[in-house]
C-alpha cells in the first residue's frame, strides 16, 4: 500500500510538469470597429477591408460581434451584412445575415504565419415614410494570437 501511495505522488508530480510546458500565452491582440448608416432612400452599397499583420506564428481566436438593423422595403429586396475572414487567399469563415438582432461569432484559425483579412460588405436603404432608423450594422472583431 504505500509503494502505491509513493507511486501516486510520482506521478501526479510529473502530470503538472507536462501540463507547464504546453501552457498558451497570448502574444498578441487586435482590435477592429467597422459600422455604417445608410440614410438614401435607393439601395447602396458599401464594403471595408481590414488586414491584420502577425510578427510570429500562433494559434488566432477570433471573435465578432455583429449588430444589424434592415427594413424590408416595400419595393426592392432587403439589405443585408456579410462578414467574411481570408487567410492564406481563402475565405476560412462566412456569414452574411438580413436580420435585426445581435449576434455573437467565434472562429480558431490554428498556426497562423500570415496575414489575416476582415471583409465587410452591407448593402442597405432608409425608409422616410416609417419611424425607424435607416438600415446599419455595426462589427466589434477582437483577435488574440497564441503561442
Amino acid at each position: 500500500m504505500i509503494m502505491l501511495m509513493v507511486l501516486a505522488g510520482c506521478l501526479s508530480s510529473v502530470e503538472m510538469k507536462n501540463d507547464n510546458l504546453y501552457e498558451k500565452v497570448m502574444v498578441d491582440e487586435q482590435w477592429q470597429n467597422d459600422s455604417h448608416q445608410f440614410w438614401n432612400v435607393n439601395p447602396s452599397s458599401q464594403a471595408n477591408i481590414t488586414v491584420f499583420t502577425f510578427n510570429q506564428t500562433g494559434d488566432v481566436n477570433i471573435t465578432v460581434n455583429l449588430t444589424g438593423f434592415f427594413h424590408e422595403p416595400p419595393l426592392w429586396g432587403q439589405g443585408f451584412v456579410n462578414y467574411s475572414i481570408m487567410y492564406n487567399n481563402e475565405t476560412v469563415f462566412s456569414y452574411e445575415t438580413n436580420s435585426s438582432d445581435n449576434l455573437y461569432l467565434t472562429h480558431n484559425i490554428t498556426n497562423v504565419s500570415n496575414n489575416i483579412t476582415i471583409e465587410v460588405k452591407a448593402s442597405g436603404s432608409d425608409n422616410p415614410a416609417d419611424n425607424k432608423p435607416g438600415d446599419f450594422y455595426i462589427s466589434q472583431t477582437n483577435i488574440r494570437m497564441w503561442n
